[in-house]
């Protein structure tokens, strides 16, 4: 079934989908999602120079178009763990990157990815830790110096979260499980006195200096695609302001991690719902400013050629999730974006692209 694209907006961040880190350029960033009865289904966003997007029934992709080996794993690695969240999209890509079936550097950045991902959880763990002893004023010079780590440090932790478990008037066991969850939840995220941001805040961060930049290249080349960079560079602010808002409840809540743990069964569900919300904003930007970072080392002739790309794969805030009408918006930019790739006689074809598939992989081979 076809659609037009600048007609279709979808209204929640479900009917949007996820999208899904493809090396086949036509089939890069298109998004996934659940359809009729609950089977997945794949948002196609223009095959020809038209401004459309086809719904296709997820199995049946591969008959479709062309795809890498690289591709026919992930898709079959989709099917297989029913997946369509981005962080589980996120992890079949990692899965699928990890065999080098995107080249070696794609491989090595997400086996990077995947140890980044451990290191976090345990900072995070450790630091929740240290905030649960905080909140019940048993913070312990010697814990901190023997370090977690050690076997003097850990026997000190579990004697201190002993003592703050019934603090908190709850069984140790519980508090252990509930800080657990809490960090299983936040990682992804990173809490507000961590040293090291967590994978979320970094991309919050990363759109943030495309923005700047996106601004810049609109203002400073002159080209029929600047005010489609300008108009990627709205997109961007937007979901930062929003963005900056989650992210700050976010952090509010579980820096709050005593009144979590005695609220536990409202608050978690508040939180979880916080830090999915920051995943499904920030889904598909990634590639988005990785692309353009890329695109610094080209000339403005394939910096246009990008803009007009990533344009095509910008991800609209849902209707329910923005007072803004940028489906509206996107009409005035449409007959400027046209006019660009006409000039540039640069499209998706559906054959493989050479070039394009070694663009996209160079955009892997940075750390998810």
């Amino acid at each position: 079934m076809l659609k037009g694209a600048i007609e279709y907006a979808p209204s929640t961040f479900e009917e949007r989908g996820a999208a899904v880190a493809f090396t086949t350029p036509l089939l890069s960033q298109t998004r996934v999602r659940r359809g009729e009865r609950s089977k997945l289904e794949v948002l196609i966003p223009s095959l020809s120079q038209g401004m459309g997007i086809y719904v296709v029934a997820w199995k049946a992709v591969p008959d479709m178009v062309s795809m890498t080996m690289h591709d026919r794993y992930l898709h079959d690695l989709i099917v297989k763990e029913d997946a369509c969240s981005p962080h589980e999209i996120r992890r079949a890509t990692l899965k699928a990157a990890r065999r080098g079936l995107a080249g070696p550097q794609a491989a090595q950045a997400a086996r990077r990815a995947l140890e980044e991902d451990e290191e976090q959880s345990t900072l995070t763990h450790y630091l929740l830790i240290l905030a649960i002893l905080k909140a019940v004023g048993l913070e312990s010079p010697e814990m901190l110096k023997a370090g977690i780590d050690t076997d003097e440090g850990q026997r000190l932790t579990r004697q201190l979260m002993t003592r703050a478990a019934e603090s908190l008037k709850m069984d140790a066991t519980l508090l252990y499980s509930r800080l657990a969850d809490i960090a299983a939840v936040t990682a992804p995220v990173g809490l507000a006195r961590s040293p090291r941001p967590g994978r979320l805040t970094r991309g919050l961060n990363d759109l943030k200096a495309f923005r700047d930049s996106m601004t810049g290249w609109a203002n400073d080349v002159p080209s029929d695609a600047a005010p489609v960079a300008q108009f990627c560079a709205e997109v961007a602010q937007h979901t930062i302001a929003i963005g900056d808002k989650v992210l700050g409840d976010f952090h509010r809540r579980v820096e709050a991690i005593g009144p979590l743990m005695r609220d536990w069964d409202s608050e978690i569900v508040r939180v979880r719902a916080q830090a999915g919300r920051m995943a499904w904003l920030l889904d598909g930007w990634s590639h988005i400013t990785g692309a353009w970072e890329v695109a610094q080392a080209e000339d403005h002739h394939q910096q246009a050629a990008t803009v007009n790309d990533l344009f095509r794969i910008l991800p609209l805030l849902p209707r329910k999730e923005s007072s803004r009408d940028f489906v509206e918006d996107a009409k005035q930019v449409k007959l400027a974006h046209r006019r660009s790739v006409r000039m540039l006689e640069d499209w998706r074809t559906g054959q493989m692209d050479i070039d394009a598939i070694r663009r996209i992989e160079a955009v892997k081979a940075r750390v998810p």
